[in-house]
């Protein structure tokens, strides 16, 4: 007569996998959140990046059409290209929250933080977004990767053109 396994030593195998995949999980998961995290982290910020300097160079070429001609003075030329090229950075960046928006542009009617300085026929159109005063994702630190994602303190995008 032939003797069956006794029906336990099957079970106490299947137990002990159980505890494997979870050891499994969790030596995976951390390296598999850090890579999730740092793609869409890099993804928004690179996302950012590439809005400011598209609406850099926009207030460059809004500033561009000013005809100096059509003012009685420079500061009065300088004023309207700073204008122009204020008016077309704040279009361009319209899609920002507004708490991200006061971050880059300053507030609304001057927009003091979209820095355009004219010096002779050039004109430069400068945007800067501190990133540690305001993160679009809170930098978390991992252990042997470091933080992610590792962005500078500042953005600082510039356009030039030539009047």
């Amino acid at each position: 007569m032939r003797t069956l396994p006794h029906p336990d030593s099957h079970h106490a195998a299947g137990h002990r996998q159980k505890g494997g995949v979870a050891i499994e999980f969790a030596l995976a998961f951390p390296l598999f959140f850090t890579l999730f995290y740092a793609i869409v982290g890099y993804g928004l910020v690179m996302t950012l990046d590439q809005s400011l300097t598209h609406a850099s160079k926009e207030g460059t070429r809004a500033a561009i059409k000013a005809d100096p001609t059509a003012f009685a003075s420079n500061a009065d030329y300088q004023a309207k290209v700073a204008e122009l090229a204020r008016g077309a950075v704040v279009q361009t960046l319209a899609w920002l929250p507004e708490s991200q928006k006061e971050v880059i542009l300053g507030t609304a009617p001057n927009y003091d933080k979209i820095q355009v300085a004219v010096a002779g026929s050039n004109i430069t159109v400068t945007l800067t977004y501190p990133y540690t005063e305001s993160p679009l994702l809170p930098v978390l630190t991992f252990p042997v990767i470091g933080n992610v994602p590792n962005i500078p303190d500042n953005f600082v995008i510039t356009s030039d053109g030539q009047l």
